[in-house]
């Protein structure tokens, strides 16, 4: 008893008493270090995260080591069950939600008599559950919870608080409220009470009750709320007022006396926000754009804030139709916005489709403009854009020293609506840097001499990456150069002369970028904003201006399915060019029988088998059966251009069997029957150059490609498989305490589970493949080509791993970042139909970063980690 005793002492006084300090300290430090985000609906609890936790790591970890200290050498106290709580509480606060939930678990199971602290572990668990996107165990744990809500009272408000937070996260808001008006009732923590009835005083607001709404911002601003708070809560009192009474001009009048206190000097961007809005629903955008821009420059240090004044200002000019401006601001709202703002994923998406548009009008301006100063002569088309580009540069430079420089938008060369007419390309900085640097991706920096185009260049003369047609695949906007001197200046003005269509092949690569720009921004309005009508007026405007254009087939069929409800008889018309001119189609194939695309897919499936079957036989080196293969395929089809893949493997036994002109003659067939494709056809123009650098030596061969190191140019055998062996999880615990949770368990995750976003890390893109058994040697050998052709020279490797006997993953990397494997995947994705020579709903993929790629070993984790980048990616 006397060892009971003193272990009781020492356990509550000293151990305990300590770690609870420790823990209080964290959590105070981690409240007041969290930004509440009152344009949402806030949340129950100021949850931590791996950031917030950072700095309160050791403060917590002392803490653990403590009350562990309680539980393996205070064993007889009964202050044991506090101490696995105190482990679950700092876990929680280190946003280790998995061990707290199992220390909180611990906690319930073994304890059955100590009421009152397993109603706390149930109201913790719940929260860490929350916390952790786990719903369904955290509303099993509340329900078990409100079972027993009579059982004690000390947690009872937290209970129905946490309730109330599921019922808002399925958007059930009268249930929520319920709850919350029973927690503020029965709460006795002063600032919980302040929070809560803040955010009862939102969903009121949000179910269109605007009295009790206003009642309880009311309370908020005469409490002891925190000054930020209190604040928004009379900002929104005065919107209530306005909603209640209709005096649109008081509301204006009230918002903008709140510039006049000094106390407000830190808060100054909300203020010329809900100015902004005021302007906004008066349908006076002039002075909404210009209090919106204010409300960004006042923004200090709520960048969420920041973040939604570019989104209004986006909206607005999207809905003016202003693309460009508005792809800009949408790209401003990203940078500000973090990655968790609720609706940052559904911005990101609007953003990424109006790039297409964007670019496409881009495009049109620049080659529309580029095309008008090819008309003229030689000493006035260089006088004309050296007045455009001085004049760009004297308006950034005039820009950079107004009140305007610190705003980030200005800072990627974007001016004001109204004070220019953006839609002349020279007028367009967005355009003019964007163009720029398309021009140097696809040709380097190139001197101002005659023949700079031709195609036939010799390795050392090629640019260092060479990239799918940037007028064609899409890319992001990128920031207008700074233009510092006249060197700089005539540099840009010799770039933009290089650009000038002079000759009928550069004229016709000119209008083939405005004729795919016309197709992407029709299909835009087809299939992402549902615009028929522009549709309808682009696809035709399109056939005005290129009725030779390759996409023409797939005009008119659209065109016939978009006036098939609206206007028959031109369907009628279009259907009929198809069934009449082009028969042999697939468009019209699909019009007579529609079942036809059911029949390519198999088609597709076939000629993926033949692939793989001759793609073995390259690799066994079996080159005459590989040519015989090839013909009888031609003949039995009826074809008479094999597919570039397939014309690829063939040229290759070719050059196995044949001497150098028949290699480059089918190379050069290769780029003259698919001169849009963008596999194969990059890779074999680096061919071509190779074979220019080194005729001399391949031409004296019986054969022009033998087993030299250099051949590597042309094959890469795919790397070995890799197997990822199950790791062994080794515990912390001894014997004699091996059922308990492990104190010491190593962090595993954030909200959303075991995997950690790290940007700056190495990445990796994946390709995941459901069929452990299936041959991936020749969709390798394609990823192998993309590589090649589009990163020549580099590190990138791709290699197999087997997961689990379940699944393989070919993974590629390694890349810098985030950002870098963002682009690669951006770039390959469109191709990987054609790289995948296995059916399409086999196979998915995403990016990763090493630390994540190492915790994937089984299907588990595999498919936990794909939810994982839907949610974040």
């Amino acid at each position: 008893m006397a060892s009971r005793g003193m272990q009781n002492l020492t356990a509550h006084y000293n151990i305990l008493y300590n770690a609870k300090e420790l823990v209080n300290i964290s959590e105070k430090n981690i409240q007041l270090s969290y930004a509440d985000n009152y344009d949402r609906l806030i949340t129950v609890y100021k949850e931590p995260n791996e950031s917030l936790s950072q700095s309160e790591l050791k403060n917590l970890d002392d803490a653990i080591l403590k009350a562990n200290t309680i539980a393996n050498e205070k064993s007889l106290s009964k202050y044991v069950d506090d101490a696995y709580f105190l482990i679950g509480k700092a876990n929680h606060l280190k946003s280790n939600f998995f061990n707290a939930v199992e220390f909180f678990n611990y906690v319930y199971i073994n304890y059955p008599k100590e009421k009152e602290i397993r109603q706390a572990a149930l109201a913790w668990k719940a929260r860490s559950l929350i916390a952790s996107d786990r719903m369904e165990e955290a509303e099993s744990t509340l329900d078990t919870a409100l079972s027993n809500i009579d059982s004690e009272k000390k947690s009872v408000a937290d209970i129905y608080a946490s309730r109330a937070q599921l019922y808002i996260y399925a958007k059930d808001d009268a249930q929520a409220i319920n709850l919350l008006e029973k927690a503020i009732k029965t709460v006795k923590n002063k600032q919980k009470k302040i929070r809560w009835t803040y955010l009862a005083a939102q969903l009121y607001e949000i179910t269109d009750n605007p009295q009790n709404a206003l009642a309880n911002y009311t309370k908020v601003i005469k409490s002891n709320a925190p000054f930020d708070m209190a604040f928004n809560a009379n900002l929104s009192r005065i919107n209530l007022k306005t909603e209640l009474s209709g005096d649109t001009s008081g509301r204006t009048r009230e918002i903008m006396a709140l510039l006049k206190d000094d106390k407000n000097r830190e808060l100054l961007d909300q203020v010329y926000f809900q100015i902004a809005n005021s302007y906004a629903q008066a349908d006076n955008l002039e002075k909404a754009i210009e209090n919106y821009n204010l409300a960004i420059s006042k923004s200090t240090k709520n960048t969420n804030l920041k973040g939604l004044a570019y989104l209004e200002l986006a909206e607005i000019h999207f809905n003016q139709s202003d693309f460009l401006m508005a792809k800009a601001y949408y790209d401003s709202t990203l940078t500000s916005l973090t990655n968790n703002y609720p609706d940052y994923l559904q911005i990101k998406r609007k953003a990424d489709n109006l790039e297409l548009l964007a670019k496409g009008l881009n495009t049109i301006a620049r080659e529309d403009t580029l095309q008008m100063l090819a008309t003229l002569p030689d000493p006035e088309r260089r006088e004309r854009i050296s007045n455009l580009v001085l004049a760009q540069a004297a308006k950034e430079q005039i820009r950079s020293n107004s009140a305007d420089a610190g705003n980030p938008f200005m800072a990627v060369g974007q001016i004001p609506a109204g004070s220019r007419d953006t839609r002349f390309y020279f007028n367009n900085s967005v355009a003019l840097s964007q163009g720029l640097a398309e021009f140097k991706n696809r040709w380097g920096t190139r001197k101002l001499e005659d023949n700079w185009r031709r195609s036939q260049r010799t390795a050392s003369e090629m640019p260092a990456s060479i990239l799918p047609d940037p007028g064609i695949v899409s890319g992001n906007f990128l920031p207008i150069p700074e233009i510092k001197t006249e060197v700089d200046t005539e540099a840009q003005i010799k770039e933009f002369l290089m650009s000038v269509p002079i000759s009928p092949e550069q004229m016709l690569e000119s209008n083939q970028k405005i004729a795919s720009a016309l197709y992407d921004i029709a299909n835009y309005y087809r299939d992402i904003s549902a615009d028929t009508a522009e549709a309808v007026k682009i696809y035709e405007q399109l056939l005005n201006r290129f009725p030779e254009n390759h996409n023409n087939l797939a005009v008119y069929y659209n065109l016939y399915r978009l006036y098939s409800t609206a206007d028959k008889k031109r369907s009628d018309e279009y259907k009929n060019i198809l069934l009449s001119k082009f028969p042999d189609s697939p468009f019209a194939k699909i019009i007579l029988d529609p079942e036809f695309n059911n029949k390519l897919d198999e088609q597709e499936a076939a000629f993926n088998r033949l692939y793989n079957d001759i793609y073995d036989l390259y690799v066994n080196k079996n080159y005459t059966e590989i040519l015989n293969s090839i013909e009888k395929y031609r003949l039995v089809s009826g074809i008479q251009k094999v597919p570039a893949q397939l014309a690829y493997l063939n040229s290759l036994a070719i050059g196995h069997t044949q001497k150098l002109p028949g290699l480059e003659n089918a190379f050069k067939e290769i780029v003259s029957n698919f001169p849009e494709e963008k596999l194969i056809v990059p890779l074999i123009k680096q061919h071509l150059a190779f074979i220019d650098t080194n005729r001399a030596a391949m031409a004296d061969r019986s054969v022009a490609l033998s087993n030299l190191d250099f051949n590597n140019r042309f094959f890469q055998e795919p790397e070995p498989l890799i197997l990822v062996q199950q790791p062994e999880i080794k515990s912390n615990l001894s014997e004699d305490h091996k059922d308990k949770p492990n104190a010491l368990k190593s962090d595993i995750g954030t909200e959303t589970g075991p995997f950690r976003k790290e940007d700056s890390a190495e990445h990796y893109f994946v390709v995941n493949i459901s069929d452990p058994s299936v041959n991936l040697n020749s969709s390798r050998f394609g990823i192998g080509q993309f590589n090649r052709a589009n990163l020549p020279g580099s590190a990138i490797k791709h290699q197999l791993k087997s997961v689990a006997n379940q699944n393989q993953l070919i993974f590629v990397g390694p890349f810098a970042d985030k950002e870098a494997a963002t682009t690669y995947f951006t770039n390959i994705s469109p191709l990987m139909r054609t790289i995948m020579k296995i059916p399409v709903d086999r196979y998915n993929s995403f990016i990763i970063n090493s630390q994540n790629l190492e915790k994937i070993i089984d299907k588990e984790t595999l498919d936990l980690y794909v939810e994982y980048f839907k949610k974040n990616y």
